[in-house]
C-alpha cells in the first residue's frame, strides 16, 4: 500500500506573534521534525523532573502536568505566564511518580 502524499507531513495551527493566541493560521511541518523537537523536550523536561522534590512540607508531589505548543519553527515551548486560561490544544504531558518498590 502506498504511502499518502503529506503522511510525513501535519498541520499545526500557529501564529507568528510571541503572543500565546491563536487563529495566526495553519502551516504544515515535517512529523520527523516534530517528533525529534518532542524528543528533545522531554529530555530537557526529564531533567527538571529529576530536580524536583518529592515533597513539599506536609505535601507529596504525585503528578505534574506540563503544557507545551509546537511553535512555526516546529519546535516545542512551554505555555509561560500571559497564557489565556482558554488555550487549548498543544501538547499535555502528564508526569507520575513511580509507587515505591516493596
Amino acid at each position: 500500500m502506498e504511502k499518502p502524499k503529506d503522511a510525513d507531513r501535519i498541520w499545526v495551527v500557529v501564529n507568528d506573534d510571541l503572543i500565546a493566541t491563536r487563529g495566526g493560521g495553519v502551516k504544515q511541518l515535517q512529523v520527523q521534525e516534530i517528533a525529534v523537537n518532542v524528543h528533545i523536550f522531554l529530555e530537557q523536561i526529564s531533567s527538571v523532573l529529576e530536580k524536583t522534590p518529592e515533597t513539599l512540607g506536609k505535601f507529596h508531589l504525585d503528578e505534574l502536568e506540563i503544557h507545551a505548543e509546537v511553535t512555526a519553527q516546529g519546535a516545542i515551548a512551554l505555555l509561560g505566564t500571559g497564557v489565556q486560561a482558554g488555550t487549548s490544544g498543544g501538547l499535555r504531558f502528564v508526569f507520575r511518580r513511580s509507587p515505591p518498590s516493596v
